[in-house]
């Protein structure tokens, strides 16, 4: 893919408008300000337009430290860190590859490994990578190699690695010993011909593991493929669907579990977090006011009963790229099974 179908690519992206107030999908529980499920949507830290630009990916360690990734088709790309306190105490480069840019997205933090880091690059077949990124020296390690739009990043028991790749609509298994990236899920499912032109994109898996729960972004909906008894990929399964008539998952994007099995949504052109049940029953609508709404929330991570979503800031030029914070009703789930 040129440098010119890239910006054609975002040309796409901000074509989609986003939504003045969307209405409740039918069985909707109470409004935002009423969620039972948490809120309300404040901002964490500074605005980070200058220090990493189009924030997309976002992980926290066992300090609580807060890594938000830029999406910026740059030479160098940038990860922002964020103390317990909100402050910005520090930012981490990450070099291009053979794309000659990197652009970051999803982010996993694993303790004693490291943070892992999708980098789409410039979406050109073969030149996503995935990373590993050493946080206190800042040195980065391809994990794998030759994905055309890695995006989000999820890790089972067995220490493997799953990727979704948004253009392929396929989930690859890494392992992470060998660093080879193999298909581990692939359905028409997985692939999408709306807008966003992203398919496959969230990662999620269930605290028992018997699932991965996926985001399709252009199809507005959340997917789910059984994990089979020998670790093989089960047939892809719809889970909820939504769209822009409704604003239910519209442009489903990040995924995170809390305890009570209730599944996170980033619905970013929907601009808000959508929290659903475990039928996939809509429990809750976060947005936030004036200069603590969400703009474009691309992902989400838990730590402890603390949510903390970045926005993308897609439509807007990158203004709002920052860090906000929600209080959720219940803890985050583990996010390896």
């Amino acid at each position: 893919m040129r440098r010119t179908t890239i910006r054609a690519l975002l040309a796409a992206l901000l074509l989609v408008p986003p939504v003045a107030e969307a209405a409740p999908a039918a069985g909707a529980a109470p409004s935002p300000a009423r969620a039972p499920a948490g809120g309300p949507v404040t901002n964490f830290g500074p605005n980070l337009r200058h220090d990493c630009p189009f924030t997309e990916g976002v992980a926290v360690d066992p300090r609580g430290n807060v890594y938000a990734s830029s999406f910026a088709f740059a030479p160098t790309a940038w990860i922002c860190v964020l103390d317990r306190f909100a402050g910005l105490t520090g930012r981490i480069g990450v070099a291009a590859g053979p794309a000659g840019v990197a652009s970051l997205l999803g982010m996993l933090f694993v303790p004693s490994e490291g943070l892992y880091v999708a980098d789409f690059a410039d979406g050109q077949p073969g030149h996503g990578r995935l990373l590993r990124v050493d946080v206190a020296t800042g040195a980065a390690d391809v994990v794998a190699s030759g994905f055309s739009a890695p995006n989000a990043i999820a890790r089972d028991a067995w220490k493997r690695i799953y990727v979704s790749d948004s253009f392929e609509g396929r989930i690859y298994r890494v392992d992470r010993d060998r660093g080879e990236a193999v298909v581990w899920a692939e359905s028409p499912l997985l692939r999408t011909t709306g807008q966003p032109p992203f398919g496959a994109n969230g990662l999620a898996f269930d605290r028992t593991g018997r699932f991965l729960y996926v985001a399709n972004t252009g199809d507005s909906a959340v997917l789910r493929i059984p994990v089979l008894p020998s670790g093989a990929a089960g047939p892809v399964e719809p889970f909820a669907r939504g769209g822009a008539e409704s604003g239910f998952l519209w442009g489903a994007d990040g995924i995170q579990f809390d305890v009570r099995g209730n599944l996170w949504v980033c619905a970013n052109q929907a601009n808000e977090v959508q929290v659903l049940s475990p039928a996939g029953a809509l429990l809750a609508r976060l947005r936030g006011e004036g200069e603590a709404a969400l703009d474009f929330p691309a992902s989400l991570v838990f730590r402890g009963r603390k949510v903390f979503v970045v926005n993308l800031s897609l439509g807007t030029g990158g203004v709002n790229s920052k860090v906000s914070e929600i209080d959720a009703a219940w803890p985050g789930a583990p996010l390896r099974p």
